[in-house]
């Protein structure tokens, strides 16, 4: 999970909280729960798309999410939210006396279908929603991660396509898709690539991309999106990708080519070019 961190579950680290995770070719599941909470705050980032169940309870919270009004949040028990990988966000909450805990999901852009990733749910933040059908599959998946049960990483696979493709449909049901954003012009194209390509060491945000175009970030998305077919994160992560073999191709070491194309690490680089391009950087070198 690129740039991905929650800043402890415990500020005044008084208390011991639980962790469990499991990591498959597509996705990864964690719950995270305490029994005694303390005052926190989180810090998350992710090159994943992220969808929570959550069973909080709080005296008071603030979430902040990138492009979003600041979201206030007390009983969350029941709740999920959704963020879309390369989102920025942030908050702090002061628990109630009663054991706290949430299960994370976390999908690769490229273990969602193409026929999913149409819908515009994949480009927008869902805060504090409800889903009875949602909640059971992260239960299951919760279990799961929990039990003892053999080919336990199949199981989780399986069940992380099943929330993939049960959030897409709720979503769906909610309402029509605007069809009334324009395509962007050859120049905008232009010079868009030019900023990410000039720009593509650092930490490139959506609203930095929609800013080169004079556009919100959201209105930026959907007219990138009519134009390419494409989200704007999943062309980020293509470049990247590109430059990386670029360097790669010219003898440069792992750690180099990942530096050189704005990823965090050679790690992540040759996850993203095993789903990508389906080589790693031991095949480019020869």
């Amino acid at each position: 999970m690129a740039n991905s961190k929650i800043i402890d579950l415990t500020l005044e680290r008084r208390t011991k909280v639980h962790r469990s995770h499991l990591e498959t070719q597509g996705h990864l599941i964690e719950h995270v729960e305490t029994t005694n909470p303390v005052d926190y705050e989180f810090s998350v980032k992710s090159d994943r798309h992220y969808l929570a169940l959550h069973d909080l309870v709080f005296h008071d919270g603030l979430m902040r999410v990138e492009g979003e009004k600041p979201r206030r949040g007390r009983d969350l028990r029941q709740t999920l939210t959704f963020f879309p990988a390369g989102i920025s966000v942030e908050g702090w909450c002061k628990p109630t006396a009663r054991p706290q805990a949430f299960t994370a999901l976390y999908v690769e852009p490229e273990a969602v279908p193409e026929i999913v990733q149409e819908q515009p749910c994949w480009h927008r933040p869902e805060i504090y929603f409800q889903s009875p059908a949602l909640e059971r599959v992260f239960l299951q998946l919760r279990e799961t991660l929990r039990g003892e049960l053999p080919f336990k990483e199949l199981l989780i696979e399986s069940l992380g396509q099943v929330a993939v493709a049960t959030f897409a449909s709720l979503q769906a049901a909610s309402g029509p898709v605007s069809r009334a954003d324009r395509k962007l012009e050859a120049p905008e194209i232009g010079r868009l690539n030019a900023y990410l390509r000039a720009n593509i060491t650092r930490d490139i945000r959506l609203e930095d991309m929609a800013a080169v175009l004079g556009m919100s970030k959201f209105h930026f998305i959907r007219c990138f999106r009519a134009t390419t077919g494409r989200t704007p994160y999943r062309s980020l992560l293509d470049l990247r990708c590109e430059i990386a073999l670029e360097a790669l191709k010219a003898g440069r070491s792992a750690v180099e080519a990942a530096a050189a194309s704005g990823f965090d690490n050679a790690a992540q680089m040759s996850r993203s070019l095993r789903a990508t391009l389906g080589v790693s950087p031991r095949d480019i070198r020869g």
